[in-house]
């Protein structure tokens, strides 16, 4: 069985950026944790998740973004999102998860490093 979804993974200095090609939601958000963990054992926990690709995300995808950001915060990093859709960054509005790490692009994700 193919994949659903690709998903780029690039080295930025010592981030690891993760960016989603198509919306994230129950049909391949496996895809996405398979790629997060992938990344975890390889200890590139500076991860960034790049959703310029992406214009939707559903209630799978958004319950995945709060257990990566969670494994994360427990290993003393965070998980930094950056270039949301309108539309989903009205889904992290509406469900109150803008208080998770969201940037407008990378430059403002690594400048918040300070």
């Amino acid at each position: 069985m193919q994949p659903s979804t690709e998903i780029s993974v690039a080295k930025v200095g010592s981030r690891t950026v993760l960016a989603p090609k198509k919306s994230l939601t129950y049909e391949n958000c496996q895809d996405l944790e398979t790629t997060f963990h992938e990344c975890v054992g390889q200890h590139r926990t500076d991860i960034v998740l790049d959703c310029k690709a992406v214009p939707f995300m559903d209630s799978e995808a958004l319950e995945l973004l709060v257990r990566m950001h969670e494994e994360l915060r427990n290993r003393g990093s965070m998980l930094k999102i950056i270039g949301l859709s309108d539309v989903c960054r009205d889904i992290f509005l509406a469900t109150r998860l803008i208080h998770l790490q969201v940037y407008k692009d990378i430059h403002e994700a690594i400048k918040s490093e300070s």
